[in-house]
């Protein structure tokens, strides 16, 4: 996720400037490895961070579970999130 922000004025003649990004959370999501029986296997996991409060998720695992987290992690946070009114968009 990721929050823009004024990069300054507009000069008549000049491009305006690009806005600034900025990270404010991030979802790191492994997919894990199966190669068979015999071969390394690890599962799926996921978790999520957010950089203003520095909050930090516990890790999931395994597919079901990594596919529940994707799509609640973000907006769970956001609901709890101390921060959230000074940086969250």
């Amino acid at each position: 996720m990721t929050r823009t922000t004024a990069a300054g004025g507009n000069t008549p003649g000049r491009r305006a400037p690009a806005p600034q990004l900025e990270v404010v959370a991030a979802l790191f999501v492994d997919f894990g490895v199966d190669r068979g029986p015999e071969e390394e296997q690890r599962p799926p996991r996921a978790r999520y961070e957010c950089v203003p409060c520095n909050y930090r998720s516990h890790v999931v695992t395994g597919a079901a579970a990594v596919a529940a987290f994707v799509e609640t992690a973000a907006d769970a946070h956001r609901a709890v999130c101390p921060s959230r009114q000074e940086t969250h968009l």
